[in-house]
């Protein structure tokens, strides 16, 4: 668990512990773990057993909770290993080998044009070609042929898609082979096959470099900066030569991805151009986060990674730094409920603090008890109306109920002439009950007589208003009012 520790931050494992059921299974090959971990989706989800960072199809995308599972349940032994695998094919028979590719071929059709592709194409003819007549087509073989590329021919067409990736986009587009697909133009991601490849060339280089021993002639290349930084401590032997020629901001992203960041280092590296980045990196290295920040004497910073790690009494301290922490770090709207619930939690009241929060309320969507608790230490009947959404009136109902609170007749007026009972009638219900708890029997009644048309035309609102013990019912176009 230690290990995880210098990767994954404390919730992100704490996360991950309680998906270990999930993980449907874990294979080994070489120092790469796969699997497929189920959560909202099935994830493809894969860790690098020498660095732990995590890949993975879920909307984290990386040193996610499905990286953490995955990981976990490879230590706990329950993993399948290749070699086992690999082993059992040298013991099989030419015909016995034939019959498991055959086997696999029908899901895996494309192998087949790959190794045609792999076959019959002249690598060096291939980037001429690649050159000089675009195509999807091209894209396709590309993928097939990375693997076989030398080092020189994979620079050399790394070079010419970065250098003309729009104008290939372009090409794509304004093709036969697009315009001649209707599903090609319904989706968006026509762009996905070239950007793919892209991102495959950029690892393969990053990777036969190492094992080639040519990092000098990657390290200059801007557009394999983001590939080296993502594996930096695959790089670390080459700290010096990485500070001399990547820009301040990316050998600073380059020193937080290494496991062995030193925070005396960073803070050298930190200036107001590219501080935004230590807020991205709060959740995965909180700890290494908050020690640059106070090298750097960052009091915003410092208020950020209390509330990521609920810090009570440092959030109360630092609370006047909120405005500015809002602004800096995009994910503390997310983090907020949390706050609200640690102010619960130790019973802490402040109307000034309530009011901030309330103010984000639109982002940070706080459930039912997070805004009762807010709200009720704000008695500003002005804040709290412009606060109320009725696209969201299941929740911002306690705010009519504040309000009610304060002014009831104000609250009568504002809920009568804010066209709520037009809403579909799970709204509408909501509505009745805050009534039904807030005034008497003769002011519901007068409001139903004031729009009484909505109850004449809908059967559907007036059967579950009933369930809820108002009826309403009409004879000779009169309408008649009961309230249990």
């Amino acid at each position: 668990m230690v290990e995880l520790k210098r990767v994954y931050s404390e919730s992100v494992i704490e996360r991950g512990e309680g998906y270990l059921d999930s993980v449907k299974y874990c294979i080994k090959i070489d120092n790469i773990i796969f699997g497929k971990v189920e959560g909202s989706d099935l994830y493809k989800t894969e860790v690098n057993l020498d660095t732990l960072e995590g890949d993975c199809s879920c909307p984290y995308g990386s040193n996610c909770k499905h990286a953490v599972a995955l990981y976990l349940t490879y230590k706990n032994g329950e993993f399948s290993d290749s070699d086992g695998f690999v082993n059992s094919l040298k013991k099989m028979s030419r015909d016995e080998l034939i019959e498991l590719i055959l086997s696999k071929l029908k899901d895996n059709s494309e192998w087949i044009m790959r190794h045609n592709i792999r076959k019959k194409t002249n690598h060096s003819d291939f980037i001429k070609s690649f050159k000089k007549v675009f195509s999807q087509d091209k894209v396709e073989k590309a993928e097939a042929l990375l693997h076989d590329l030398s080092f020189k021919n994979l620079l050399e067409l790394n070079d010419y898609i970065d250098k003309n990736y729009d104008s290939l986009l372009d090409g794509i587009y304004e093709s036969d082979e697009y315009n001649n697909n209707y599903d090609a133009q319904r989706d968006d991601d026509y762009d996905a096959g070239l950007l793919d490849l892209s991102d495959h060339l950029k690892e393969i280089i990053v990777k036969k470099a190492l094992e080639e021993k040519r990092v000098n002639d990657i390290i200059k290349r801007d557009t394999l900066s983001d590939e080296i930084i993502k594996n930096a401590d695959l790089f670390v032997l080459y700290k010096d030569k990485i500070r001399k020629n990547f820009s301040k901001k990316d050998y600073l992203e380059f020193l937080l991805n290494l496991n062995s960041s030193n925070s005396s280092e960073i803070k050298d590296y930190v200036d107001d151009d590219n501080k935004t980045l230590l807020y991205e990196f709060i959740d995965k290295k909180s700890k290494l986060i908050k020690s640059v920040a106070n090298l750097i004497k960052d009091t915003t910073l410092l208020f950020s990674v209390a509330v990521y790690e609920k810090d009570f009494d440092v959030i109360i301290k630092q609370f006047d730094q909120f405005g500015n922490a809002v602004k800096e770090d995009y994910e503390m709207t997310g983090r907020l409920s949390s706050v609200v619930d640690l102010f619960r939690k130790n019973n802490f009241k402040n109307g000034e603090m309530a009011k901030k929060l309330l103010n984000r309320h639109v982002s940070a969507r706080y459930d039912k008890t997070q805004l009762s608790y807010l709200v009720s230490q704000v008695s500003d009947f002005d804040f709290i109306r412009k606060l109320f959404d009725k696209d969201h009136i299941d929740k911002d109902v306690v705010l009519l109920e504040r309000l009610a609170q304060i002014d009831k007749n104000r609250t009568f007026e504002f809920v009568s002439n804010n066209n709520l009972i037009q809403r579909h009638w799970s709204d509408v219900v909501v509505l009745f009950n805050f009534l039904k708890k807030s005034y008497d029997n003769k002011t519901i009644r007068a409001f139903i007589e004031k729009n009484q048309e909505q109850f004449r035309t809908s059967s559907h609102l007036k059967k579950h208003l009933k369930d809820e013990g108002i009826f309403i019912s009409q004879k000779e176009g009169k309408l008649f009012v009961d309230i249990k």
